[in-house]
């Protein structure tokens, strides 16, 4: 066997194989054996027909061909060892640039590179932000609020109040020969908060409601608003849009009472110092879970752009195929289709997949790369008892979702706990990663000990140093002196 080997710039090899002659003959004579098992051949039992009568039958090019292939599955794993290359996955038949002798020509994918570069200068203060008396105050104003009663008023639109109007938008600087009408007139309704609870999707826009305070029932009036060139609403972005707007009535928020029944319509809870107390916890861990993911993010970011990643096109067009699937799996729960979803936004799948999917495969293949090059690095393995309860959190969250009992039913339970399993060790591996970065990245403070402190230490080294020299009970490691580390 002669071979040779260029490798290309999308991290693949091209390989030419030559072999001898002799070597396609044999894989001819298997390859006709082959054939005369599953063809009737007259006058010859099922695989017992001769060479040339085989031939006769089927023509040379069909034995040729089925030999071409046998001697393909035969060789191809003899030039991946004799070239030493680690493949992602199949590769391809590029070419039979020979038949006498037999000359191959294969693309072949190369497993993924990462070199990390820098990951010891990563410096990121981790610093999640904390729950503060306005937000718990708020959270649940606006769960007192879901609950509360409408009831007209007839005083100008304010603060906790819901204003029901009817809205039209015109553009003031239409094209030549553009509809003006760029938001039809119909009914809208709309909930006038605090300020500082504004939503950015708010529609039309940000503010709306706010800009309702002060107009009383039966009033008309207009709004202009200038959107943003990049705003998310293709239709309005760089638009100036002038709303006519006319109230038709308005009714305030009759809250319930922080009661007996409110709190236990609020999850159980027997006075309001606990709701209180519960709410702070709940907000905490959203706004922890939130910063976390944005910190370590940013982290894996900041390597992806310093290192160096090579892996095939293959690999891309996979993940491509996975977010797609994922995609479309997410629509199912809420009763679409990729098709309408997307005419639903006015796009279509060529530019949903350039502008959305293909940039979110991209961003998930090369993060996912930077992530086993720091497993790889640090050797970072992950507990039972970390594995256990991520196992827990995820059938709790499918429980909670409803998704348990459908998943476990399309699957089949040996399937659907395997998924589990799966979804739980990867879990319980970012965090671990995580933890690794921000040792890194936000190691924590030394304790910086007061004199008393450190004479006392001094004190009591002897007694520490005999600690130390006793030999560890069965299952007990080992602390090196000095290593105070979990």
């Amino acid at each position: 066997m002669k071979t040779e080997k260029i490798y290309t710039d999308d991290h693949q090899v091209k390989i030419t194989a030559e072999f001898e002659a002799e070597m396609l003959e044999q894989f001819k004579r298997r390859a006709a054996r082959k054939i005369a098992q599953r063809t009737r051949i007259p006058g010859f039992r099922p695989g017992k027909a001769p060479y040339n009568m085989v031939v006769n039958h089927v023509g040379e090019a069909t034995v040729t061909q089925e030999a071409l292939e046998l001697m393909l599955d035969d060789v191809y794993p003899k030039v991946i060892d004799a070239e030493g290359i680690s493949p992602w996955g199949p590769g391809n038949l590029d070419a039979v640039k020979s038949e006498n002798p037999p000359v191959f020509e294969f693309t072949i994918p190369l497993a993924p590179e990462t070199d990390l570069r820098e990951i010891e200068s990563l410096q990121k203060e981790y610093k999640p932000v904390v729950v503060s008396d306005k937000d718990v105050e708020e959270f649940i104003a606006r769960a007192r609020r879901s609950y509360a009663t409408l009831v007209p008023v007839t005083t100008p639109a304010a603060e906790e109040t819901v204003v029901y109007l009817n809205l039209e938008g015109r553009d003031a600087n239409p094209a030549e020969g553009a509809d003006p009408i760029v938001v039809k007139f119909g009914p809208q309704q709309a909930l006038i908060t605090s300020e500082s609870e504004e939503k950015d999707q708010e529609y039309p826009y940000r503010g709306f409601a706010r800009d309702l305070m002060g107009h009383t029932t039966d009033e008309t009036f207009e709004l202009t608003h200038v959107y943003a060139a990049d705003d998310d609403d293709k239709d309005l972005a760089g638009k100036t849009v002038v709303f006519t707007v006319t109230i038709q009535s308005i009714k305030g928020l009759e809250l319930p009472a922080m009661d007996e029944e409110f709190l236990k319509t609020m999850g159980g809870f027997d006075t309001v110092e606990n709701l209180e107390k519960g709410v702070r916890e709940h907000l905490q861990n959203e706004m922890t879970r939130t910063y976390d993911d944005e910190y370590y993010l940013d982290l894996i970011d900041q390597l992806r752009e310093k290192s160096i990643l090579k892996y095939p096109p293959q690999m891309l067009d996979e993940e491509e195929k996975n977010v797609l699937h994922r995609i479309e799996h997410d629509l199912s729960h809420r009763n679409l289709d990729l098709d309408l979803y997307l005419k639903l936004r006015k796009s279509d799948r060529d530019t949903f997949m350039a502008e959305e999917v293909k940039p979110t495969a991209k961003n998930r293949l090369e993060r996912s790369l930077v992530m086993d090059a720091i497993v790889k690095k640090y050797d970072i393995k992950v507990k039972n008892e970390q594995l256990d309860g991520e196992v827990t959190e995820v059938v709790n969250e499918l429980m909670r979702s409803g998704e348990f009992e459908e998943l476990q039913k399309e699957m089949g339970s040996k399937k659907f706990a395997q998924n589990v399993s799966m979804e739980a060790a990867n879990r319980a591996l970012e965090n671990a990663i995580r933890a690794q970065l921000k040792s890194i990245a936000s190691p924590e403070p030394i304790e910086v000990k007061s004199p008393e402190a450190v004479a006392e230490v001094e004190e009591t080294k002897p007694a520490k140093k005999a600690a130390k020299a006793r030999k560890p009970k069965t299952g007990e490691p080992a602390q090196p002196e000095g290593d105070t580390e979990d």
